[in-house]
């Protein structure tokens, strides 16, 4: 086995010509939802958070559904999770000030809020938003994970340019937050609860070098150490993990310290010390960012990513393709490139 599938999770339309930001989540009843931002481009008035749904045991997505559109003000970053008691949980924010002119106090990204929307019924409707957090500032990127103690974890960019951890003790009812990560400038940290029960960030950097930061916590997310620079690339751009059922931690980001091209998956067998195996999965004509990775059911890898801004695309592979099996996606060409598999 190698790589299954490559495809978009929509084509662009009037209402939706540009998207990014998405993530990804397989659903009690083996559905997939894929989530992500999208309108006439990031920080636009018009842009929505949008969901879109592959049935179980079926090929492709059923059409976009809008689940937050607040008028005349943009939508950001959302994140997904289906909690012990069946509802599906979409924590975001929406920007409230300028969304013209340089970064800083006031503009785009730092005037978010963070609120969240529950669906109990796996993603077909939602309920109306509630607020996390009022203040603006914090900036949701990778999935929350759920501890062996069942508290329920997830991280944001700050305008501290420090990593926030926010916990919830009742399976997403409430959220509070529990600590923060310290040492190099971050953000949007990946998590992971390793074997041993400590929780290992991977971590998008924000400061002077362009590697992955990592850092560890040992009491659930409420110290963390220093952040440690990791000898692995990165563009000062989103990356995301997950760990494999056998204990193996996968990433996806971009290696390369300059730009989001191209876009590479790393396998580590020591709990996120080491990389053993890297491929990548995609190069080509512009970027492939802001990836979202989990492991279904299965035991298969699934992956989105944004394809240059137009559209979101899904690829499902098995764990031996990152260390080497089968090929790798063809070479993209750009915009209109019909998607095949070698």
């Amino acid at each position: 086995m190698s790589i299954l599938v490559w495809e978009p999770v929509a084509e662009p339309t009037s209402r939706y010509p540009k998207c990014h930001c998405s993530v990804i989540l397989e659903l009690s009843n083996k559905d997939l939802i894929v989530g992500y931002y999208a309108g006439e481009g990031e920080a636009r008035p018009d842009t929505a958070w949008v969901l879109a749904r592959q049935q179980h045991n079926t090929s492709g997505f059923d059409p976009l559904i809008s689940v937050a559109d607040s008028p005349g003000k943009p939508e950001g970053n959302g994140i997904l999770l289906q909690v012990n008691d069946g509802s599906v949980l979409l924590i975001y924010g929406t920007m409230h000030g300028k969304l013209e002119g340089k970064h800083g106090p006031g503009v785009r990204w730092v005037t978010c809020d963070l609120r969240i929307k529950r669906s109990y019924n796996n993603g077909e409707t939602w309920s109306e938003v509630e607020m996390i957090e009022e203040n603006w500032g914090h900036v949701p990127k990778c999935k929350p994970i759920l501890l062996d103690n069942e508290e329920i974890l997830f991280g944001t960019e700050f305008t501290s340019w420090h990593s926030q951890i926010w916990k919830s003790k009742d399976g997403g009812k409430n959220w509070h937050i529990c600590g923060n990560i310290p040492g190099e400038k971050n953000q949007h940290p990946s998590l992971i609860q390793r074997d041993d029960g400590s929780i290992l960030a991977l971590i998008r950097p924000s400061g002077k070098n362009p590697n992955i930061l990592k850092s560890v916590s040992h009491d659930y997310g409420q110290t963390w150490s220093e952040t440690e620079m990791t000898q692995n690339h990165c563009p000062y751009s989103a990356l995301d993990a997950v760990k494999l059922e056998d204990g193996r931690i996968v990433m996806i980001w971009n290696n390369n310290p300059e730009k989001r091209n191209p876009l590479t998956v790393g396998m580590s067998e020591d709990g996120g010390e080491t990389w053993k195996y890297k491929r990548d999965l995609i190069t080509g004509e512009g970027s492939f960012h802001y990836p979202a990775i989990i492991q279904s059911h299965d035991g298969l890898i699934h992956i989105t990513f944004t394809n240059n801004r137009v559209t979101i695309d899904h690829v499902v592979l098995s764990p031996n393709w990152i260390e080497g099996a089968g090929s790798a996606l063809p070479i993209w060409e750009g915009i209109g490139m019909k998607r095949y598999l070698i």
